[in-house]
């Protein structure tokens, strides 16, 4: 850039560099807005265009750049703006008027799902058409009426049965499976695939209620087997006609009747759902043969023509008493039927009722109560219905009462299970807003509930209240702790920012990079403590831009004279390259050419189409002096392949060395290896990391063994120095022992254990050694010296005697041989030999053999000396 362009008067964003531009229009106010527009529509360059785009704030300028833009990543962009405008908008009009802007159906589907406006997610869901785009807003939107709405609109069932399954929304989840069930008998497989996947639990529970209720239900009979029983009810009537007792007759009449209507009845409620079966239609297979019905009408005819000749051979008055008979036994049986109903404690609501129904349908077909002539009515048939109807009523009352509770006991478990989950929840939001509505109505249905019935569910419903309580208070503290967390960590991101604003050495990218992060920080920062923490980081954050926007205009100069400053190197290297050509060596010529690469590289950054006519000259002189780099280049990777080999025979040397155990020998091979290794040259780069990993591995696996070996007899050493000084101590004790046969027997002893003993270091094997023998030494030199003064009293004694015969003898002699009165008394006896212990004494002083062999048994042994290295 020439001086004269730094002294226009022309504003920054009409340079003539984009980048130039591109940095001025990021530094202009937010306040600009009509001129951000202008120039996001109007910029030639698409990467000004792209900044301008990002600091709009109006969704229609935004929406014309997404519509009108060539580049596709400024209308990327912008489309992007405006779906996060949509979905976090200040107000419902701005965000309505970027949601006007979009038409992809991956972005309506974002905003009707996460728009922080029902009214926007409303205008977004109306937009969209496709059974995915309404599953996925059905599944996962933030309002409920959304996803109500949403759900009312699909049709396709493996959506509804998606939503049922995959929802977090226990509400959506439960209305797409109750959408599905009128289907449920026709798809039993996904109500299974219900049943074991959803994520709700009262979806899994209720898909699993149906198909309990489906494997309880009876199984109905097939058309031909109710057309079989057909036949035997005509084949049964038709028995009748030969019978000739008129109360069999009567009663197998009436009980054939009977059934023939039940099974009537049967085969209407299954005629529409085989009407359309092609097989049932068929002799032998579902629907009755049209002669069933003539045969059970020409029987039936016969039966009453029978039973008419019987009343007229048993005369009226005798059937008539028969028949009130018979009529008021089988009203009385019927009352006391629903007499134990109502009694009744074990049955179901449902069962008692349909048992009910059932005996007031046999009620109506038993006959009436015939008068008989002549006798008076005495009003039974009266009193039964009264009585029958009293009890229905009070059987009714009893079970709608039992049916009210069990359903008041079933919501109470519900609710309680319902308080149960969200009290074992981690988010906020269930303990708190999803838990007001069930325990409302909990609250509400124990009111109206007697003791005994919610007695079960009160202990739980307390214990669900402490658990969510304590929850709460771990919640809170749990936020309190990540407020604390990220003001802690924002505070080290300021301070970072501050460090790099204030480093000499820092960089553009650096300073570019730290730029977007304070943006982004001053736009998110997060939940903190407190409103002045929030306060205190945007106007660090704030001074924190406005410095980085200065050094990055500094920066940028930098760079820019930094680029003007690369043309002339990459001039000199053009030259340098060419005159490389006349260069005979071609060691030499390789070794210049990769210093000039290498500076080329350093010199890449040049200003935009000034650096293509160099690009090209050095271009063409690279190629002409490749052309012989090549061939030493080869001729290198040949010598690397060969130190190669050299190294990986030495990595397989020192694996087989890694788990020697003969150290010294060992360590100094290892040695050797390592100076080999120094003196050949470099392998390839790639493969010269894997051969070293491979010879370091092996040579710190063998030092390590050694090591760890040396440290396990540096134990053992000093354990034996431990047992060896301890038998020094016991030999120095023996030194004031009067028993010397007892301490000589000891130090023999100790002797034997010393040689059980193993090695120990060097340096106090001999000192120990040393200790051990003077104390031995010591008792066997006390012995000798209590030997010598026995030798020497001995001695002494005998040579007493010797004097005294010497003396006698002198005597003898002077008294003209005769022998002395003592000699003759015998009072000296010179004619007795010495005593045994005396004969010999001076030879037998030495010192006794095993008190002098002992001594030198004493020794250490051969392995306490030298064994340590």
């Amino acid at each position: 850039m020439s001086l004269l362009d730094r002294l226009r008067g022309q504003p920054q964003w009409q340079h003539d560099d984009p980048s130039v531009r591109a940095s001025a229009v990021d530094d202009l106010d937010d306040d600009a807005q009509d001129l951000l527009e202008a120039i996001a529509i109007e910029d030639t360059d698409s990467r000004v265009r792209l900044v301008a785009v990002s600091r709009l704030s109006d969704p229609t300028a935004i929406r014309r750049v997404a519509e009108n833009d060539p580049d596709d990543r400024v209308r990327s962009e912008a489309t992007l703006i405006l779906r996060e405008f949509a979905v976090d908008g200040p107000d419902v009009d701005l965000a309505g008027a970027a949601l006007a802007g979009l038409s992809a159906e991956r972005d309506l589907t974002e905003v009707a799902r996460a728009a922080r406006f029902e009214a926007v997610s409303r205008m977004a869901l109306g937009q969209l058409e496709s059974p995915k785009a309404l599953g996925a807003v059905a599944r996962r939107s933030s309002h409920r009426a959304i996803r109500d709405a949403a759900l009312a609109r699909l049709d396709d069932r493996d959506e509804i049965v998606a939503v049922a399954v995959k929802s977090d929304h226990r509400d959506i989840a439960l209305a797409a499976f109750d959408r599905l069930a009128p289907a449920w008998p026709e798809d039993e497989e996904r109500l299974k695939m219900i049943a074991v996947r959803a994520r709700t639990k009262p979806v899994s529970r209720r898909a699993k209620a149906v198909l309990t209720a489906f494997a309880a239900q009876p199984v109905p009979p097939t058309p031909g087997e109710l057309n079989q029983q057909r036949q035997e009810l005509c084949e049964r009537l038709e028995g009748l006609v030969q019978t000739r007792e008129w109360d069999v007759v009567s009663e197998g009449l009436d009980k054939a009747e009977r059934e023939w209507r039940a099974l009537g009845d049967l085969q209407a409620s299954l005629v529409p759902s085989v009407s359309g079966s092609r097989e049932d239609s068929q002799p032998g297979g579902g629907l009755p043969e049209i002669g069933t019905d003539e045969r059970w009408t020409r029987a039936l005819a016969l039966v009453r023509e029978q039973l008419d000749q019987l009343d007229r051979a048993r005369g009226e008055t005798d059937r008539r008493r028969h028949a009130r008979k018979v009529a008021v036994e089988a009203r009385a049986m019927l009352c006391e039927r629903v007499a134990e109903l109502v009694a009744g404690e074990s049955e179901d609501a449902v069962v008692r009722m349909a048992e009910i129904v059932k005996v007031q349908a046999e009620w109506e077909t038993v006959t009436e109560v015939p008068l008989v002539a002549g006798e008076p009515d005495t009003g039974v048939e009266s009193e039964l219905r009264r009585r029958f109807e009293e009890l229905v009523s009070s059987a009714k009352q009893r079970a709608e009462r039992q049916r009210s509770a069990s359903e008041r006991l079933e919501k109470l478990g519900e609710l309680v299970q319902t308080l149960e989950t969200l009290s074992r929840s981690s988010e906020t939001e269930d303990l708190t807003v999803r838990w007001k509505r069930p325990h409302a109505e909990w609250a509400e249905l124990e009111r109206t509930s007697s003791a005994i019935e919610v007695a079960d569910f009160v202990a739980r419903v307390e214990e669900a209240q402490t658990k969510r309580d304590e929850r709460l208070v771990a919640a809170r503290e749990e936020r309190r702790r990540r407020e604390q967390a990220n003001l802690a960590k924002q505070q080290v991101r300021c301070d970072e920012i501050e460090r790099a604003v204030a480093d000499e050495n820092l960089e553009l990218k650096e300073a570019e990079r730290r730029l977007r992060l304070t943006r982004s920080l001053l736009g998110n920062l997060g939940r903190l403590p407190t409103q002045e923490d929030r306060v205190g980081l945007t106007t660090r954050l704030q001074a924190a831009q406005s410095a980085l926007n200065g050094r990055m205009r500094e920066l940028r100069g930098l760079v820019e004279w930094k680029q003007w400053a690369n043309i002339g190197v990459q001039a000199a290297l053009c030259q340098r390259l060419e005159a490389l050509a006349t260069v005979d060596d071609d060691v030499a010529l390789t070794k210049q050419f990769r210093a000039v690469v290498s500076e080329w590289r350093q010199a890449s950054d040049v200003p935009q189409g000034e650096g293509e006519a160099l690009w090209r000259r050095f271009k063409t002189a690279h190629d002409v002096v490749y052309q012989r780099v090549e061939g030493q280049l080869a001729r290198e990777d040949v010598l690397r392949q060969e130190c190669l080999g050299q190294k990986v025979a030495l990595c397989e040397e020192a694996e087989r060395l890694a788990e020697s155990t003969d150290w010294i020998k060992t360590a100094q091979r290892m040695t050797e290896l390592q100076e080999q290794w120094k003196e050949i040259g470099s392998a390839p780069r790639k493969q010269e990391r894997e051969v070293w990993g491979r010879f370091r591995a092996a040579s710190g696996r063998f030092f390590k063994r050694r090591r760890d070996d040396l440290v396990e007899r540096k134990q053992v050493w000093a354990k034996n120095a431990q047992l060896k000084q301890e038998l020094c101590e016991k030999g120095e004790v023996l030194s004031g022992e009067t028993d010397l046969a007892a301490a000589k027997e000891t130090v023999k002893r100790l002797q034997a254990e010393w040689k059980q003993v193993g090695p120990v270091r060097r340096t106090r094997s001999e000192a120990l050694w040393r200790r051990f023998r003077a104390a031995c030494d010591q008792v066997y030199t006390r012995e000798q010296e209590a030997v010598n003064a026995k030798f020497t009293e001995q001695i002494a004694a005998r040579v007493s005697l010797c004097e005294r015969i010497e003396v006698l003898a002198a005597g003898a002699d002077d008294a003209a041989g005769e022998p002395s009165k003592e000699v003759v008394a015998g009072d000296v006896d010179i004619a007795a030999e010495p005593p045994e212990d005396v004969v010999g004494t001076t030879e037998a002083a030495e010192p006794p053999e095993d008190a002098v062999g002992t001594t030198e048994a004493a020794e250490p042994p051969e392995d306490a000396v030298g064994t340590t290295e």
